[in-house]
């Protein structure tokens, strides 16, 4: 059975644009193994992460702590995000945009429940 790589974080050409953002996008706690079909059902199912705003990009970056699985890990990214663009100064279309981008991950949790890293 064919096994490949999946990016919690996609799409690529959005998400390797920045340094900050390609930190997150490759950081090893958010790439699962997934069968073929799986991914292509995920890929049905759920939609791009937005790229985030220049400064919830950066205090996302500053808050995200890789954990033990992978689901573990996009629920910790959801929080960085969540906490990121409730920043005092972040423009309310940061705000929307980091509301968006952890709807889309979670769209994604059910994809990658039983997952570990391989």
């Amino acid at each position: 059975m064919f096994r490949d790589n999946h990016h919690l974080i996609f799409d690529r050409v959005s998400w390797t644009s920045r340094p900050e953002a390609k930190a997150i996008r490759e950081n090893k706690s958010l790439i699962v193994r997934l069968d073929r079909a799986e991914h292509n059902e995920l890929h049905k199912h759920c939609v791009a992460v937005p790229l985030l705003g220049y400064h919830a990009l950066m205090r996302t970056n500053k808050l995200f702590e890789p954990q033990a699985t992978p689901l573990a890990s996009i629920e910790n990214l959801m929080g960085s995000i969540e906490k990121a663009v409730d920043h005092p100064k972040a423009h309310p279309i940061e705000r929307q945009l980091g509301e968006l981008a952890v709807w889309a991950l979670d769209l994604e949790r059910p994809f990658i429940a039983d997952k570990r890293y391989e």
